[in-house]
């Protein structure tokens, strides 16, 4: 078979750490070729040397060879030349990156962002051709997304958006690094099937990046394992002795084999963060008849939420699964007092300032909710200050299984896991009696995913501290919590113990979503 990539003995260091060190990398014409890795292993920064990104006053890079066969000859892909890479980019590489929202610009509508990748190859007007590929990639409305602004489109049709923009240069090599981190499971299978179908129709090479190992091995010929700082050929996860451990936990997740119960006093200096005032058995939240809405253009009404009712315990851990759009951040939104505007009672104890001192929230992206200014240890001092608890910070790093040694670094020198650690060790620092995680573990890996959902269960069953845990893996909602909300088009379909949420009483629509969570 023909390499269009092939790279040998490939070293990335920044300052003296080896990113990358002696490894061999190849992707066959036509193939579609996946690399696996844990979240901060440096999946990124290779994909990033290949779309020419790394700055080289920063990364030092060599290699034997590292050479792109294009139909223009073959390119140098250690080439210092800016106009070699800007050709690169603009007819034979195109990169789809993990969110979405930060690759479209907010200020312009969709259709004039294709129309800027359309003119690398000599199409400045024609909007026969933007329209063909947004149909292309499974826009049932292409006019519509065409003049729409990306805050008016879903997380699946922005993603679909973003991959037009990649095709509208006719690349040879589409590389995809985590395109499906922040979808729902239904839309991920969307997703990647349709690179799949694109990748046949456009005679395209497809480079997968991902932490997800099924997805991995579902999709992908062949699949490049990055450990130890070097890429190791293993041919499908499946078959390969190496994701045997890594196997091995994602089924803990899906069949709930939860770990020995913890053991409280063997915490010592934890116990000052248990919750004194834990109400067993007593109602904290009951929301009844709910609707949020919105007008849309024309007359019309858009329901986030529609009529919901249901109640939390004091202590409880409650799971909300949906797709993208049902109302699940919304909901988040209203039980941490960030959104008002509602029809229907919300009540919680009786005591105006309950959401503002008492209920915290965990976002998906730790990163954004950081000032990279202050290094994470200022983040936590921050939020101790502010609410007077008297925590030490090193002890809340403690809590969370952190080092002390990371108090004093900045957001970006910290892994993705490391940083969701950072975020709940600041929200533990305000003493909260609920945490509301908003998809907090979709962007890590397995053995990170793991990791934080202990944390999560040692957080609500030794603190006491009420737990709503927000995501679109029905698989770690099965695993952490011991009720299941089920949302669709803002409707409850499903509230059930998760003890009963494989069983046949469910929904059909919640049985859908477990089948795509775990269809490979």
């Amino acid at each position: 078979m023909i390499n269009l990539i092939e790279i040998k003995n490939l070293t990335i260091s920044k300052k003296s750490e080896k990113l990358i060190s002696g490894s061999d990398f190849n992707i066959h014409k036509g193939e579609v070729v996946g690399l696996f890795g844990d979240s901060g292993s440096g999946k990124s920064v290779f994909s990033y040397f290949l779309m020419g990104f790394l700055n080289r006053k920063v990364f030092s890079v060599t290699a034997d060879s590292a050479i792109f066969n294009n139909t223009n000859g073959c390119f140098n892909f250690l080439s210092n030349n800016d106009e070699d890479w800007c050709s690169l980019r603009g007819g034979d590489v195109s990169m789809v990156f993990q969110n979405p929202s930060t690759s479209l610009n907010p200020t312009m509508i969709c259709g004039k962002q294709i129309k800027e990748a359309c003119s690398f190859v000599g199409v400045k007007d024609n909007l026969d051709y933007c329209f063909g590929l947004l149909k292309d990639v499974g826009i049932l409305f292409p006019e519509k997304v065409y003049f729409s602004y990306p805050h008016e489109l879903s997380g699946g049709q922005k993603q679909r958006v973003v991959i037009a923009i990649a095709l509208a240069s006719k690349p040879s090599l589409l590389i995809a690094d985590e395109p499906t981190t922040s979808l729902d499971p239904s839309t991920q299978r969307a997703v990647l099937d349709l690179i799949l179908k694109l990748k046949n129709n456009y005679n395209l090479s497809v480079l997968l990046i991902s932490h997800n190992i099924d997805l991995i091995n579902y999709y992908c010929n062949r699949v490049y394992l990055f450990k130890n700082s070097s890429f190791i050929n293993v041919g499908k996860p499946s078959s390969s002795s190496l994701f045997s451990d890594l196997y091995k936990m994602l089924n803990i997740i899906k069949t709930r084999s939860r770990f020995n119960s913890f053991n409280i006093d063997s915490y010592g200096f934890y116990k000052k963060f248990i919750k004194k005032n834990e109400k067993k058995d007593s109602v904290l939240f009951d929301i009844k008849k709910l609707s949020v809405s919105y007008k849309t253009k024309g007359d019309g009404l858009f329901f986030a939420l529609k009529n919901i009712s249901f109640s939390v315990g004091w202590g409880e851990c409650l799971g909300v699964v949906g797709s993208s759009g049902s109302g699940k951040t919304t909901l988040g939104r209203i039980l941490c007092g960030l959104h008002n505007s509602f029809t229907g009672d919300f009540i919680y104890p009786n005591n105006r300032f309950f959401l503002k001192n008492s209920v915290q929230m965990v976002y998906q992206d730790p990163y954004s909710s950081f000032n990279p200014k202050y290094t994470v240890g200022n983040s936590v001092s921050e939020i101790v200050d502010l609410y007077k608890t008297n925590y030490l910070v090193s002890d809340l790093f403690n809590l969370v299984s952190l080092k002390e040694e990371l108090i004093n670094m900045y957001p970006h020198e910290l892994s993705g896991g490391q940083k969701q650690r950072v975020s709940i060790a600041r929200v533990l620092a305000s003493n909260p009696d609920v945490i509301v995680f908003d998809e907090s573990i979709s962007a890590l890996d397995i053995k990170t995913q793991l990791s934080i959902l202990e944390l999560i269960r040692f957080i609500n069953s030794v603190l006491k501290i009420t737990i709503i845990f927000i995501s679109h893996d029905i698989n770690s909602i099965y695993y952490l919590c011991n009720k299941v909300i089920v949302l669709k088009n803002g409707e409850i379909i499903d509230f059930v113990n998760s003890k009963n949420l494989l069983l046949d009483g469910v929904n059909n629509y919640t049985k859908q979503l477990i089948n795509d969570t775990n269809f490979i």
